[in-house]
């Protein structure tokens, strides 16, 4: 073979060699690419009241990832108590792998009898509030508190079920209505729905003319001045749990990791949010949290 032959195989080696290289660069930049990143999803089980304020986290959780995972989620809605019944009666598959509680007792009862089924202790991410709440159908004028005698039918969630239904039962229990937290509801004037969410839009559409809600259902913060939904036409009164008149348990919402199989990347997505829901690395989800009128531990 001659030294031109011999030349001419070297340009078309080295050639190939480029391109070989090339598509292995463009093939590995494609795989690293937003467009190609593992899809993970997790689910949440997680307490009525929260419901809005979750999905506004996690919309704000997948745009601040965007650019380098692709998370999705799986948001199942309900009272305190059915979610924590889930959990027990999925014995260590889930159903969940968050649970977001509207109180402290249903994450430490997991805690502290049913400890093969999380992982970790409880932490708490909101403080919620109650209001007695009238929407513009069906309107009376509340914002003095609830009237006395009572003489019309009015709403609250299952003081059983749901964390704002209880302390709303508290409420009524002191004077002057005096109905005894050992009621059986609905009792009298004082209807129920199964959870807080139900219990708005029992009030919003006019079913029941008020009734007791969670604040963050009907009060945004967008920076340092509370507005009220609609205060045109609505009107509301705040029970504060430390007032001395009609104290009640303060609703501190705690979560719990649960036990499930996960994948590598699942977990990753977990351990993501978690931070991500209580202020590590980033404020953007607790700013979420203060603007549904929730106040931070």
């Amino acid at each position: 073979m001659g030294a031109a032959s011999l030349g001419k195989e070297k340009i078309m080696l080295s050639r190939k060699k480029r391109k070989l290289t090339f598509a292995a660069v463009a093939t590995l930049a494609m795989a690293c690419s937003p467009a190609y990143a593992t899809t993970t999803t997790i689910t949440i089980g997680v307490a009525a009241n929260f419901s809005t304020t979750l999905n506004a986290i996690i919309n704000s959780f997948s745009s601040y990832y965007s650019g380098t995972y692709t998370y999705k989620f799986v948001t199942v809605v309900d009272s305190t108590t059915n979610l924590k019944n889930a959990i027990i009666s999925g014995a260590g598959a889930g159903p969940y792998d968050l649970f977001l509680s509207a109180d402290f007792a249903a994450p430490q009862q997991l805690y502290t009898s049913y400890s093969s089924l999380v992982v970790g202790s409880p932490f708490q991410y909101a403080t919620g509030s109650l209001v007695l709440w009238s929407g513009a159908t069906n309107h009376v004028d509340i914002s003095g508190g609830l009237p006395s005698p009572l003489t019309t039918n009015f709403v609250l969630a299952d003081p059983t079920k749901a964390p704002y239904g209880k302390a709303a039962s508290q409420v009524l229990s002191s004077a002057p209505w005096s109905i005894p937290t050992s009621t059986t509801y609905p009792s009298g004037y004082a209807q129920t729905r199964p959870n807080i969410n139900t219990t708005y839009a029992a009030v919003k559409d006019g079913t029941f003319p008020y009734g007791f809600v969670a604040k963050s259902a009907v009060c945004t913060k967008p920076s340092t001045t509370e507005v009220w939904y609609d205060s045109t036409h609505t009107s509301h009164h705040e029970y504060l749990y430390n007032d001395a008149a009609h104290p009640y348990d303060q609703i501190k919402q705690y979560g719990v990791k649960v036990v499930k199989s996960r994948t590598a990347d699942q977990e990753t997505e977990l351990t993501n949010f978690l931070n991500f829901l209580t202020g590590v690395g980033t404020t953007l989800g607790t700013a979420k949290i203060q603007y549904y009128c929730y106040q931070l531990p």
